[in-house]
């Protein structure tokens, strides 16, 4: 029960998210970051939150190898990922009993997996299929509204996209906090940039757009797979 978007353009992606956690009973607990950053990745995940759990905290994502932050074409990046982190969350999963396999087939039950990394955005279905989120894509159980108002924005505004994408970005994830019962402030984000860079984005008044900024840029560290 979330609200998980993207926004990017060749030189960034933006990932942003509410932060309400809604149990059974529907009771809605403190606000949570559901962004987390490992190394040079933001991982963010909606569905069972036993699964949400194993795919942002257990996981060790692998650190990109050199030669492949230097391509720009999309295959590369999409067979990477089928042939090195796929294999990898589904291995973690089986291991933490949160993926189910029937008939040969695995399944992360009732999941979705946003994965950025180099200003590079990849969906991660149920059943482990990589598609193409770019320039702008929204998961969880307000995901469509946030994605209505994104393609809204996009198709309206696209000749200032490349420089207005964050701000659009968190109209829709507002959007979704107004119609969505299980979406709640406040908003977090996090900026990753072509050249393995990680930016926080600041949200502490949701007051007015003008109160958040693109801040406290740092060198993402890279990840230890062994560790």
């Amino acid at each position: 029960m979330t609200t998980i978007g993207i926004a990017s353009t060749n030189k960034q992606c933006v990932m942003m998210s509410e932060s309400g956690i809604t149990d059974e009973s529907f009771h809605t607990a403190m606000p949570m970051n559901k962004i987390i950053r490992q190394g040079e990745w933001l991982i963010a995940a909606a569905g069972a939150d036993r699964v949400c759990d194993v795919l942002q905290y257990i996981i060790k994502y692998p650190t990109i190898p050199p030669q492949l932050k230097m391509k720009e074409d999309e295959m590369s990046w999409y067979q990477w990922i089928a042939k090195r982190v796929i294999p990898l969350i589904r291995k973690i999963t089986q291991e933490q009993l949160t993926l189910d396999v029937k008939d040969g087939v695995a399944e992360l039950p009732d999941s979705e997996l946003l994965l950025v990394t180099h200003g590079k955005a990849f969906s991660i279905s149920n059943t482990l299929g990589i598609s193409r989120c770019t320039p702008y894509w929204a998961i969880g159980s307000g995901g469509s509204l946030a994605l209505g108002s994104l393609a809204t924005a996009y198709r309206q505004h696209k000749q200032n996209w490349d420089t207005k994408h964050p701000t659009y970005l968190y109209e829709s994830i507002q959007t979704a906090i107004t119609h969505d019962s299980f979406s709640h402030p406040p908003i977090y984000g996090w900026v990753s940039q072509t050249n393995g860079t990680i930016k926080r984005w600041d949200s502490k008044d949701l007051a007015s757009i003008a109160e958040h900024s693109l801040t406290k840029e740092t060198a993402a560290q890279p990840t230890n797979p062994s560790s």
